[in-house]
């Protein structure tokens, strides 16, 4: 397969403003901002995100992400790359990173397609060493009003006390969004992913509701809450996470 990102119709550079400076930990990447689905050609995104305070504490929280899309009549590629970093006093507290690729492969006289990805991130944030996965199944493409997938993933974690776990799982996949008058849109995306062997007491979820409000043709503002859980988390995390981000974007 060969994936070419020399040459792009459009770059989109973001500048984000965090209120909390997060890169979620659920277990599959929320893709429909990124993935450029339906639509033909080669797309880029650039995000920074900074934070920092001055005083009793000298602290800097830098965030930054790239996502690459490349997509033809019968496949759509993606590749997501974030890295973000806590310092306190030009220490290195932690530092987190988050790779993703996909690949969906779409079929002739069917309501489906085929897809496959590959995961894999490192997150002291929350109290795991390194996570990886790889999964494949189906999307929904007939689907006017929602966005469905389904698939059996394979996820390996080892915590950052050296417990390491292997389990498969069904991953439920589920999308929506709503435009306004205004032309502001709200967008819902979901995560649900129970393990095979113990479905009702090992088993992931993430929530996310995002707000978007125009100010011109090329800039909008984004606001983003986002719950993570897991029933059973590593180490000592807590089974709940919240993120809330405001981002502030422009396109040209």
């Amino acid at each position: 397969m060969d994936i070419k990102f020399i040459h792009t119709n459009s770059v989109l550079i973001t500048f984000s403003i965090f209120f909390t400076l997060n890169i979620i930990s659920s277990p599959i990447v929320d893709i429909e901002s990124v993935r450029k689905s339906e639509e033909i050609g080669q797309f880029r995104n650039i995000a920074f995100g900074y934070s920092g305070s001055r005083g009793n504490e000298d602290r800097d929280n830098y965030d930054i992400s790239l996502s690459l899309v490349n997509n033809s009549k019968k496949y759509e590629r993606l590749f997501v790359f974030e890295k973000s970093e806590r310092t306190k006093d030009d220490i290195t507290e932690d530092e987190s990173t988050f790779l993703h690729a996909r690949l969906l492969r779409q079929l002739n006289n069917k309501s489906y397609d085929l897809e496959a990805y590959f995961q894999s991130s490192e997150n002291p944030f929350q109290s795991y060493k390194t996570r990886n996965l790889f999964g494949a199944g189906i999307r929904f493409s007939e689907l006017e009003k929602i966005k469905l997938s389904v698939s059996i993933l394979h996820e390996d974690e080892e915590s950052l006390n050296g417990i390491k776990k292997k389990t498969e799982r069904v991953n439920l996949y589920l999308f929506k969004d709503f435009s306004f008058e205004n032309s502001s849109f709200v967008s819902i995306s979901s995560f649900f992913q129970p393990s095979l062997n113990n479905f009702s007491n090992d088993y992931k979820y993430s929530l996310s509701f995002s707000y978007s409000i125009p100010v011109s043709e090329k800039f909008f503002i984004n606001f983003k809450i986002t719950e993570s859980f897991d029933s059973d988390p590593p180490d000592f995390a807590e089974e709940s996470d919240q993120s809330f981000v405001t981002n502030f974007n422009y396109s040209f």
